[in-house]
């Protein structure tokens, strides 16, 4: 398939981007990167913030909120708290990071979501004014799913708004409006260069990234396609175990395959993992005071 997008570079939208978190989880570095030694890190719950010169304030993710553990008090959801050690503090939610940013809640008109995993979307029912945006096959992939099912898929579906369907607009990549070279088919979210999203599917069933129109460079959003940044640089593969918790194994080397390829050919590109602690000090170090 070869088609080719109608948008030429030099009228491409510019956004702006920040990023930052909404707390952590723990994890242990053996799991992130095969063979390395035990050692247990923080996997921080990241969100990313767009701002675009038409369509004003656009997340990426929600992360984690006080919703995580209401979700989470009985089982079998239960079991994923259970499994996934989350440390969430008041004032970590979108809604009080946003207003950090000089942002109000409702001021956000569009929510992009990579997948449905709950640490990326305890956050969803904040927003009471924003058409949400999924890739198709995730949303299909979860929804409806309830107990040990839901369970299965790591979705929480009490973070889930009650008229969530009437402002989703599912993106599908049958449907491309462009393909590129390396990514594959790409979707261009408002026609104008500023945000292209592509599939990269494997850790999820659907999950999707994006390509920001930033300046100076790019930044390339993954969501969970790696979750640390020696993952895609060095094409280090996680450990055996972890495949129990992806979608599809052979969908996530592909997909992480992509984005080392895409790193390669375009080394000027902030790519941004949603869990590595090193990038999120690298793009926001104001963050920290260590």
């Amino acid at each position: 398939m070869s088609l080719q997008s109608g948008i030429k570079k030099n009228t491409m939208t510019k956004v702006k981007f920040t990023l930052r978190h909404t707390g952590y989880c723990t994890a242990n570095r053996a799991h992130t990167l095969r063979g390395v030694p035990n050692q247990t890190i923080r996997f921080y719950a990241t969100i990313g913030i767009i701002r675009h010169p038409e369509h004003g304030v656009i997340v990426f993710d929600t992360g984690y909120s006080n919703r995580f553990f209401e979700a989470t008090r009985q089982y079998p959801m239960k079991l994923y708290a259970q499994i996934t050690k989350v440390f969430h503090q008041d004032g970590e939610d979108i809604t009080s990071v946003l207003k950090r940013e000089g942002i109000e809640i409702d001021e956000v008109r569009y929510v992009l979501i990579s997948h449905f995993h709950g640490d990326h979307t305890c956050g969803l029912r904040d927003f009471r004014n924003a058409q949400f945006i999924a890739p198709k096959r995730a949303w299909n992939d979860v929804r409806g799913k309830q107990g040990i099912a839901a369970l299965i898929k790591g979705y929480l579906s009490a973070t889930i708004p009650d008229d969530f369907r009437d402002h989703l607009r599912l993106i599908d990549f049958e449907h491309p409006t462009e393909v590129d070279s390396i990514l594959g088919p790409m979707v261009d979210v408002f026609s104008d260069g500023s945000i292209r999203l592509m599939e990269l599917d494997g850790h999820a069933c659907g999950q999707m990234g994006a390509l920001l129109n930033t300046q100076p460079d790019p930044t390339f959003l993954i969501a969970d396609a790696a979750w640390l940044e020696e993952n895609y640089t060095q094409l280090h593969l996680p450990a055996p175990l972890t495949r129990l918790i992806f979608s599809s194994w052979k969908a996530f080397v592909q997909s992480l395959q992509k984005v080392h390829a895409y790193h390669l050919a375009h080394p000027e590109v902030q790519i941004i993992p949603c869990h590595c602690e090193k990038t999120l000090r690298k793009q926001s170090p104001e963050l920290f005071h260590d």
